[in-house]
């Protein structure tokens, strides 16, 4: 399991993460991991915009569109893990675009990276034992256990409070480390299934592209009905 250490880190006014400046913010960062690794928000920590306009993403594979199955968006149940999807899935169907073992993810918008996993080490059967007995006793909404099986990830930070997350990746572009910045397009990682129960007991058989758009605290459309969380999703990638 991961373990993580707590620590305090002040933004100053030239900085443009997440947090407003000057505000002094918890994170915990993974001692495993490396320099590449990981800002994960501790939990006492708030920073949610009152009014932001989500707008201007494009698509994080190519040829990409929201799918229309909503088992795919925002705020669909997953039962295996007692929680709720926060983002969108892109599989080889009802995405308008192929999306296979290493297909290209891209840069959904202008930004900084803030996290890139790139010592990721894959689930075992073990790791997964250890995940139900967590769901068991903190439920599926906790974030430890959210974020292990959202597997290797890339966080972009796109300034006024908004993060992008890709996960389930596969392997990420050398290039891509924290601190990077990139520009719509550009190819950050690719597409996997790590941190899936399937990449343990069926590899390959959930090769796909999670997706997120976070709005300080929360994820885009979060309590809202399907059909106002579509609204939102396809006003976000409109120019």
């Amino acid at each position: 399991m991961l373990v993580g250490t707590l620590v305090t880190v002040a933004f100053g006014d030239d900085d443009d993460s997440l947090p407003e400046p000057g505000v002094v913010v918890d994170w915990i960062v993974d001692e495993d991991a490396g320099a590449t690794a990981a800002p994960t928000r501790a939990p006492r920590a708030t920073s949610t915009p009152s009014a932001v306009t989500v707008s201007g993403f494009s698509y994080p594979v190519e040829g990409g569109c929201l799918p229309d199955d909503d088992n795919l968006m925002p705020g669909a149940p997953r039962e295996y893990r007692d929680g709720i999807h926060e983002g969108m899935d892109f599989y080889d169907s009802d995405n308008c675009a192929f999306v296979g073992l290493d297909s290209e993810v891209l840069a959904a918008k202008d930004g900084a990276v803030i996290r890139a996993d790139h010592t990721y080490e894959d689930l075992t059967a073990d790791d997964l034992l250890e995940l139900d007995a967590l769901v068991a006793v903190r439920g599926g909404f906790d974030p430890e256990v959210e974020d292990i099986y959202r597997g290797r990830q890339v966080w972009i930070d796109h300034g006024d409070g908004i993060v992008t997350r890709y996960a389930h990746l596969n392997g990420i572009a050398e290039d891509i480390v924290v601190g990077s910045l990139v520009q719509t397009g550009d190819v950050i990682a690719y597409v996997g299934d790590s941190g899936t129960p399937e990449s343990v007991t069926a590899p390959d058989t959930e090769v796909h592209l999670h997706f997120e758009i976070r709005i300080g605290e929360g994820y885009l459309g979060e309590g809202r009905p399907p059909d106002a969380v579509r609204t939102l999703y396809e006003e976000a990638f409109q120019p």
